[in-house]
């Protein structure tokens, strides 16, 4: 039940958090102010345990990004600004886990609908989010050009689209360990490891397949569009893999 302390616990707790992410430089003051848009509804709707599987995938992909950022910079493949996430980034792939978090709670209080479905969508969307930061970052340092997921030519590194083996298996690695804290965070059995995992990855491939046609496309089409897509595909995939 919601309670004026309970939210104001979460509020704190997020501010805290979005605090040491500005102060360790993983966001700008933009990201700063979209975390705390995106935090606060996952905490107070879904959870600390919620929040926790947020914090998981925010630390994994800053780590990835930061991972040889020397090595990338010099290939002219780095993200900007040090890595520091800014709101585009933080909106565009934490957005959707937000309205899955408050789904989560609103839908079943008004409707006969088991919660599970939004508590897969929100892991689904997440491991989606996690899994294609980590499959970009560490794919860019593979030895091999990537090959365009559509036709499989081979294209330079850092185009829209790219894949390589290593970032596809930093893709699954990543996905199936998002699954893996949730369960250990006590979200759910064993199979939640293999829903969310399954889903994360999918849903990264798809983010690949979206940057190699509507991206590359479209002018108005940025990353930030993929991102969202690819998040709503991961967690609708992950909803609907909880029936099965």
């Amino acid at each position: 039940m919601l309670t004026p302390e309970y939210i104001a616990y979460a509020t704190c707790f997020c501010l805290i958090f979005a605090g040491l992410s500005f102060k360790f430089r993983a966001v700008d003051f933009s990201g700063f102010l979209a975390g705390i848009f995106v935090g606060i509804p996952i905490i107070i709707f879904g959870g600390f345990r919620f929040f926790f599987i947020l914090a998981f995938f925010f630390i994994t992909a800053s780590i990835a990004t930061v991972f040889r950022y020397d090595e990338k910079k010099l290939k002219g493949i780095a993200e900007k600004n040090k890595g520091a996430r800014s709101y585009i980034n933080v909106l565009g792939n934490g957005i959707v886990a937000s309205i899955f978090a408050i789904l989560y709670y609103v839908v079943p209080i008004h409707y006969n609908l088991d919660s599970n479905i939004f508590l897969l969508g929100f892991l689904g969307s997440l491991a989606t989010a996690a899994a294609d930061t980590a499959g970009g970052e560490i794919g860019r340092l593979s030895s091999y050009k990537p090959r365009l997921i559509t036709t499989f030519k081979v294209v330079e590194t850092g185009v829209d689209g790219g894949v390589t083996l290593l970032g596809e298996f930093a893709e699954l690695i990543v996905s199936f360990l998002i699954g893996i804290v949730a369960y250990l965070s006590g979200l759910g059995d064993i199979r939640i490891i293999f829903i969310t995992g399954i889903a994360g990855f999918i849903g990264a491939n798809i983010d690949s397949v979206v940057g190699a046609t509507l991206e590359t496309w479209y002018d108005f089409f940025g990353n930030n569009h993929t991102n969202i897509m690819a998040t709503i595909a991961g967690g609708i995939l992950g909803s609907i893999l909880h029936f099965f």
